[in-house]
């Protein structure tokens, strides 16, 4: 028999689990493997996803406790929303402030909060790892994530990281790709939806030999073709300003993760860098 945990499917609900059919209780096992899924998902597709009808889909919700999909999804969203932005609210209040400021602090951190709870610590350290051992990083960054590149751009070239942000679309981006061998890792930023491009990239990668890494803010990646790692950084709802916030904490991460591998030389190449400051304060000021 399945044992409720704390906020998952069947602790929303008073449910006696043997009432449910083998059917609904599919349903049941799907859910709470992939609840993270459901806010983006129709019925039509989690009926296709636990490979049960629809109709034994949209009879499920009442079965657990919920008129339906629509309100076990506001449930679902409710319980994601984590209260430490009510709590650091208390510690400035002092602080002059708008009602669009405290929204978007709420905000924050919340996706902080949605993002840390589908951190994945596996996907972490192969993506800390493959970036690590590659000759070179091409970066693939539509959109307002190529700010996202730039920062990586920046702090890897302090480790020694050779990088190289794929500033190509359409068929041109293929004058890039016959450059990127076995050797490089290919780190795609896939927010909203994977662009046509991201696509080519991860099929080319399994003839030329190169692995991949997605950045992506949807929980369930719509793509036919495999990757390496999967990291997920939530950046708010459909209909709502899309925060880069927990992007930025993600990727940061990366670099931290990615400079404590390699301390030593990171640290060489840190005192390298203050000297030459030092000796051409004058000619370079900051």
């Amino acid at each position: 028999m399945m044992k409720a945990k704390k906020g998952d499917l069947m602790s929303r609900s008073p449910i006696n689990i043997s009432l449910l059919s083998p059917t609904h209780l599919k349903i049941a096992q799907w859910l709470q493997h992939n609840e993270s899924a459901v806010m983006l998902l129709t019925e039509k597709e989690i009926a296709k996803e636990s490979g049960v009808s629809i109709a034994s889909v949209s009879r499920f919700w009442m079965m657990i406790g919920f008129k339906n999909l629509k309100d076990y999804k506001r449930k679902l969203r409710e319980d994601l929303e984590i209260t430490p932005a009510k709590k650091m609210m208390n510690t400035i209040d002092d602080l002059e402030h708008t009602k669009l400021q405290i929204h978007h602090l709420n905000k924050s951190v919340q996706l902080l909060q949605v993002t840390l709870n589908h951190f994945n610590k596996a996907y972490f350290e192969r993506a800390v790892a493959l970036i690590q051992e590659a000759k070179k990083l091409y970066i693939y960054a539509p959109g307002p994530s190529i700010g996202l590149a730039e920062l990586l751009n920046y702090r890897l070239a302090r480790f020694g990281v050779t990088v190289v942000i794929l500033r190509k679309w359409g068929s041109e981006l293929l004058e890039d790709l016959v450059h990127i061998d076995k050797n490089c890792v290919v780190l795609i930023f896939a927010f909203s939806r994977i662009l046509k491009e991201g696509d080519v990239l991860l099929d080319y990668g399994a003839s030329a030999g190169y692995r991949t890494i997605v950045i992506t803010d949807q929980p369930v990646l719509r793509t036919h073709h495999a990757f390496d790692a999967l990291l997920f950084a939530s950046r708010g709802e459909k209909d709502e300003f899309h925060s880069m916030i927990a992007a930025t904490y993600l990727v940061e991460n990366l670099i931290l993760s990615l400079s404590e591998k390699q301390q030593d030389k990171n640290m060489q190449r840190l005192d390298q860098l203050s000297a030459l400051r030092k000796k051409y304060k004058d000619d370079l000021p900051r």
